[in-house]
């Protein structure tokens, strides 16, 4: 059973922004050698929730040219004419509930990231990063081991900091917002 899009909408009510917690829990893919191996990812964040924003209101793109506009080898022009590119998915009714573009029944939360802390379970156990890494094609690995936050949007070639994670609401395991909590 997962957490619904009526639920969430429930719990945002109608802020328009607010802050939440969510925990949520996803399978690592692994290298092909590896792929017999079971690997979760464990993630508890603090996000931005939205929930009476407009489909064309654009948090991220505002966000985006917020923190790239303080990183001083970004050229301003090109950090002023970023623009999104189309996702899979459409906003709904309520800003942080995206469906997909072509299979309608699946519903992510949409959730631009403040801080995250992440554990790895290995067969029932908690494990270290760099003991997952073994198990990671050489891309996934290097991007698993650097903790390097800046972001490269290589069509508009600006860097920024900002991280939106759409996440399948079957993943989630609990929200916690607006004194509430919602749990799978």
């Amino acid at each position: 059973m997962s957490i619904t899009p009526e639920q969430i909408k429930q719990v945002l009510g109608n802020a328009s922004v607010t802050f939440a917690q969510i925990v949520y829990t996803t399978q690592v893919k692994t290298a092909a050698a590896h792929k017999e191996q079971n690997i979760q990812k464990i993630t508890t964040a603090n996000v931005i929730l939205s929930s009476t924003l407009k489909a064309h209101t654009s948090v991220y793109a505002n966000r985006v040219k917020k923190t790239a506009s303080t990183i001083e080898t970004n050229d301003q022009a090109s950090v002023e004419a970023f623009v999104p590119q189309e996702n899979y998915f459409q906003h709904t009714d309520c800003y942080s509930i995206v469906q997909h573009r072509e299979q309608l029944d699946k519903f992510y939360l949409y959730a631009i990231f403040n801080k995250a802390t992440s554990v790895y379970m290995h067969n029932g156990n908690i494990v270290s990063e760099q003991s997952i890494a073994e198990f990671l094609t050489a891309s996934a690995k290097k991007e698993l081991l650097n903790k390097d936050n800046v972001v490269h949007n290589k069509t508009h070639n600006i860097k920024h900091t900002v991280t939106v994670r759409t996440i399948a609401l079957s993943n989630i395991t609990s929200i916690r917002a607006r004194k509430q909590i919602l749990l799978k």
